[in-house]
């Protein structure tokens, strides 16, 4: 729903370079990562056990809530650097998106997750379009013709102490600011 989506083992760092370079991407954004649980985030970012990551990952996951994080130190060199060159922190999240998430399950891993168009080009929402500028990089399809447009995900970037939303998105400030107060 939304859009289209590139997948790759987010644990293998030719995946996530092929990803890269077939966006063509020539800036840095922040990095996505679909994983099955809070939990299962541990082995990519810090602060999974701060109360805000808490309360804020049980509200609304799975849903379009992004939490961006510090990067594990257990994550490679290679994989750190790719994931944290755009803000120093990893965007995690548990997708409700029901196709993703089945993928996410079965795969039992972290998964880098980017939207289906090249640097600056829209159509990640076309079929056709994705078809004509992935035929080449893309392994597998999985085609639900043109989707409809749905609004991004929130990004909120978590420290100890605070966050604070880094995107506007589905979940709103307010909404955050209710689950985040309660004790």
């Amino acid at each position: 729903r939304g859009s289209y989506r590139l997948v790759a083992d987010a644990l293998n760092d030719q995946a996530v370079a092929a990803v890269e370079q077939s966006k063509r991407r020539t800036e840095n954004r922040p990095t996505l990562v679909l994983v099955p649980n809070l939990a299962a985030a541990a082995a990519l970012v810090k602060g999974t056990e701060w109360p805000s990551t808490k309360r804020m990952a049980h509200t609304f996951w799975p849903g379009p809530l992004t939490l961006l994080l510090p990067p594990a130190d257990k994550l490679s060199p290679a994989l750190r650097k790719r994931f944290t060159k755009a803000t120093g922190r990893v965007g995690v999240r548990v997708t409700d998106e029901p196709v993703i998430g089945q993928l996410v399950t079965a795969f039992a891993g972290p998964l880098l997750v980017s939207s289906a168009n090249q640097s600056k080009k829209t159509g990640a929402a076309s079929a056709a379009a994705i078809r004509q500028r992935f035929s080449n990089a893309v392994g597998l399809w999985v085609e639900s013709g043109d989707l409809p447009a749905v609004p991004p995900s929130t990004l909120v970037e978590v420290t100890p102490d605070s966050w604070k939303v880094v995107r506007a998105g589905a979940v709103t400030s307010e909404q955050l600011q209710r689950v985040v107060a309660r004790s």
